[in-house]
């Protein structure tokens, strides 16, 4: 533990004069009100202008480049003749990027995500000369519970922001500690008066004054200082001279030699680091605040903009999810196979992602230009991690499979999760087995090849087990190395069982006729209304609702997924509510049988009529009328805890709000909801909250998954990209599916009338069109842990993967030939409250990083069963550097390697697995 935080149990008034570091700075929004390159433009011009003036004024110590290093980047990818000026400036200090890549959101990324930040924007700081080790996030939309425990992770040892706090700073001071789960403290600067609260330095303190809106007004510095200084219980004060997109003052020093004079308070020029500096020597403060900071007592937090643009938000959390959990974990099994890692395609996709997880960015509360060049990065990354992960799982299953006899096709099935698994899995097949795949071949044309529905499907055992084809469904173009082939494929699917954690199973499909098989397209039939796999029952009500029933506990709740469509006269960062709107409920529609033609789904489709959109003085809805078609599709698969639901709407009219309820019956109002690194428990609003910048409207944060559990049973709600839900007393749980608003900013917003932002029109925020989104529906036993309500997101987000070993070569460039020595694959992560975060390559390539998190609030002895030789085993921080306070990993080897190593109650580990191939001597 570091002498900062020992010195928490120190008390006692502060020691020596009151002095005030006036640290310049700017913040600078990447994009916002207008799309990159535009603000790119006015970047160039500011860092231009800063790095003349810093040139200019050598007695100017120290700027702030806003706690973050892309804005580094963006400027030398346009401004490359300016390096080696810029990075002589870094490397003596006086300007000071990182420690973050981008200024994030923490609720809609997930903490993976925030670490990934923070890995980038180090390693991008260090690149250039000068990593500021400062936590500074000063206006994200509040703050995460385990943020301390991430910024330690960095060797970051302060937090400073100016929004989310719920405390009256008057009585509890502006500086105190915060303290995650696991005991990891961060010292924290609360900007009350904002971050720029000296934006307007002048040399004279008497005419120095500021009014800005909400957050901050007065009309002398020393007003300012005397404010600032009755809520800093260390007596050393921060001056913050900037704002949003400001160019640098020049003649900074003067004026500040100046003011000096005219005031009691000691006036100094530096960075964060110097103001840490000085606080650190005072007696510091005893005072310690535990859980997450989304209250909006002195600034605005906007809870509304987890609604704002879900389809965007689900595509973030899709192509995260292919990124994190499928391509850089197979990528990093497949090196142990073949020695070959993509990881430097991974570090580029990862660098693209984290540039979408700015917080004005992945809110969806930008101009709609930014969010379309943000959907363009996101296909971008998504192609980079799905040909990753394809081409890992070919390699992965052409050492896995064996020779196989003629006419035989190995099918080998990846989990690319840290627990063993069944589920479905679908493969492509090529049926030419003539097929010349991986050779230098022209000119040729594919042949009929064989019949698989006159094949038998084998599992690992060697039994038969029913599986589906599919025809000709799928074209390709593969090889493409190799002179492409444009191939046609069959669609094989079938269940796999108990497929090995992070490992592999090998199925053949084989020449003959002893098991039916059923083809992937049977004639249409009406939709059943009730499924039954002997864990759950599901039941389509007439009315479009479901009822779910829990076989083991006899658990069961009805009319759950009631769709409730109201009018909106908000903007991107929150709903309005309209005066005198009653929600129009989808249970009044006429609900219609699908056709199905699987045996595991039930299908239902109506029409909801709602108002077209707002009356023009937007104080009511419209009489004209817009029907939004809806059509759910309901599935429960064998083996299965959870109903999976798709709904898929229509949207053909605008300023409103489409909610999903379902009405639990269990929690009373009480809910627990995945945030970064753990899951939050929250109770109702309760409080008095007159005066406050912003009230709590009672909703709340989520990222896959909420619950309300009571202490026998629990209904957990798993979505994709829907972030926003609250809880009535009752345990009704309403989860937002769709805010449809058309403005940037509304100064008529009827919660919130003061200005936040430019009023700008963003018709593509009404979010027009065919959205589709994915929930799943899940009663389980509270008893159990939060553990398993991690396992079932994974199962729910992440797909086993299958591919068929076919041709000479793995296809799309895989090594042409294994290792001589291919060990094998597998990594287990028990026990179940201890959840896999990442399985990479390190960064610096020197073997296999795992990052695990302890769910629970109780210790536990972590173990990692790998399936592979490992040499060592160490402790590392976030930043993959060796820790030196003593950390044990207990390394076992007998068949198979074991780590253990304790996990203190909420704790997030990283361990560095080295010398992975003992028998052949290499270090990877």
């Amino acid at each position: 533990m570091s002498t900062s935080i020992e010195a928490a149990d120190r008390t006692g008034p502060s020691t020596g004069e009151q002095i005030a570091v006036v640290v310049p700075h700017v913040h600078w929004d990447r994009e916002w009100y207008e799309p990159f390159e535009v603000m790119r433009f006015h970047l160039v011009r500011f860092l231009d202008e800063l790095v003349d003036t810093l040139e200019a004024e050598p007695d100017l110590p120290a700027f702030l480049l806003d706690g973050q290093a892309v804005i580094v980047e963006d400027y030398l990818e346009v401004r490359r003749a300016q390096r080696d000026r810029l990075t002589a400036l870094v490397r003596a200090g006086r300007l000071r990027p990182g420690p973050f890549y981008v200024q994030p959101d923490e609720f809609h990324v997930s903490g993976e995500g925030l670490v990934r930040n923070l890995l980038i924007g180090c390693r991008v700081s260090a690149e250039l000369g000068w990593v500021m080790r400062e936590g500074y996030l000063p206006d994200t939309f509040g703050h995460v519970h385990q943020l301390p425990q991430i910024l330690r992770g960095f060797g970051i040892s302060t937090f400073y922001a100016m929004r989310g706090f719920g405390q009256d700073v008057d009585e509890t001071g502006s500086q105190f500690w915060w303290e995650a789960p696991d005991g990891s403290r961060v010292l924290v600067e609360w900007l009350s008066e904002s971050y720029s609260n000296a934006a307007v330095l002048t040399g004279d303190a008497a005419a120095m004054r500021l009014h800005h809106g909400t957050l901050v007004r007065y009309d002398s510095l020393p007003e300012l200082l005397d404010r600032l200084g009755r809520r800093a219980p260390t007596g050393v004060l921060l001056l913050l001279n900037g704002g949003d997109h400001l160019r640098v003052q020049s003649g900074v020093p003067e004026m500040v030699r100046s003011l000096d004079k005219d005031v009691p308070t000691a006036l100094r020029l530096g960075g964060l680091e110097e103001f840490h500096e000085l606080v650190a020597e005072r007696p510091l403060p005893d005072r310690v605040e535990r859980g997450e900071f989304r209250h909006g007592r002195r600034h605005d937090v906007f809870d509304g903009i987890a609604s704002t643009r879900t389809p965007m938000k689900g595509l973030a959390e899709r192509t995260e999810s292919l990124l994190a959990t499928q391509a850089e974990r197979l990528d990093a099994l497949a090196t142990l196979v073949d020695g070959r890692s993509s990881r430097d395609l991974l570090h580029h996709a990862w660098r693209e992602l984290v540039k979408n997880y700015a917080h004005d960015s992945i809110c969806g509360c930008s101009v709609d230009e930014v969010h379309a060049e943000m959907e363009t990065r996101f296909g971008k990354i998504e192609q980079i991690a799905a040909t990753v992960a394809d081409d890992a799982v070919e390699r992965i299953a052409r050492a896995a499979a064996p020779d196989a006899p003629p006419g035989e096709i190995p099918v080998v099935v990846v989990n690319p999760s840290g627990f063993a698994r069944s589920g479905p899995v679908e493969v492509q097949v090529v049926p030419d087995l003539d097929a010349p795949l991986g050779t230098r071949t022209f000119g040729w044309t594919q042949g009929d090849g064989v019949d698989l529905s006159r094949y038998r499907l084998l599992d690992p055992d060697g039994r038969p087990i029913p599986f589906t084809v599919a025809a000709g469904g799928d074209v390709a173009v593969v090889d493409a190395l190799d002179r492409r082939k444009e191939v046609r494929r069959d669609a094989v699917a079938f269940t796999a069982e108990d497929v090995p954690a992070l490992g592999r199973s090998v199925y053949r499909l084989v020449p003959g006729e002893d098991t039916p098989v059923r083809s992937a397209t049977e004639p249409p039939r009406e939709s059943p209304r009730r499924l039954d796999n002997g864990i759950l029952a599901v039941e389509l009500a007439a009315d479009g609702t479901l009822s779910v029933t829990a076989a083991d506990t006899g658990y069961r709740a009805t009319g759950l997924l009631e769709l409730l469509d109201d009018g909106d006269r908000g903007d991107e960062y929150g709903f309005g509510a309209v005066d005198g709107d009653e929600p129009i409920s989808s249970r009044t529609a006429t609900w219609r049988p699908g056709t199905v033609t699987g045996p595991h789904e039930m299908l239902g489709h109506t029409r909801l009529t709602v108002p077209a959109g707002l009356t023009q003085d937007r104080t009511g809805r419209t009489s004209a009328t817009e029907e939004l078609p809806v059509a759910l599709r309901v599935t429960l698969l064998p083996g299965e805890d959870l109903v999976r639901v798709a709904l898929t709407v229509d949207n053909r009219a605008r300023d409103h709000r489409v909610r999903l309820r379902f009405p639990t019956g269990l929690g009373a109002g009480r809910t627990v909801a995945e945030s970064a690194f753990g899951v939050v428990h929250r109770g109702p609003v309760s409080g008095d909250h007159a005066g406050w910048q912003e009230p709590p409207s009672g909703a709340c944060a989520m990222r896959r998954f909420v619950a309300t559990e009571d202490g026998e049973q629990g209904m957990q709600i798993l979505t994709e990209g829907l972030h926003e839900y609250t809880c009535a007393a009752d345990g009704t749980v309403d989860v937002t599916a769709l805010r449809a608003v058309g403005w940037l900013a509304r100064t008529d917003h009827p919660a919130r009338p003061h200005k936040i932002g430019p009023e700008l029109p963003t018709p593509q925020a009404q979010c027009p069109g065919v959205h589709t989104f994915r929930l799943g529906l899940r009663p389980y036993r509270p008893s159990a842990g939060p553990g398993q309500l991690y396992r079932a997101a994974e199962r729910f987000a992440t797909p086993l993967r299958a591919v068929a070993v076919q041709g000479a070569v793995a296809v799309q460039g895989a090594a042409r030939q294994p290792r001589p020595h291919t060990p094998d694959v597998g990594l287990a992560v028990e026990p179940e409250g201890v959840v896999l975060s990442a399985v990479k390559t390190a960064e610096d390539g020197d073997g296999l990083v795992v990052r695990v998190f302890n769910s629970t609030d109780e210790p536990v002895t972590a173990q990692l069963h790998a399936r592979f030789a490992v040499g060592a085993a160490r402790r590392c921080d976030l930043e993959e550097r060796d820790l030196d306070d003593g950390s044990a990993v207990e390394l076992e080897r007998a068949g198979t390697t074991r780590i253990r190593f304790p996990l203190a109650a909420g704790q997030i580990a990283t361990v560095r697995l080295t010398d992975l191939d003992e028998e052949k001597g290499a270090r990877r």
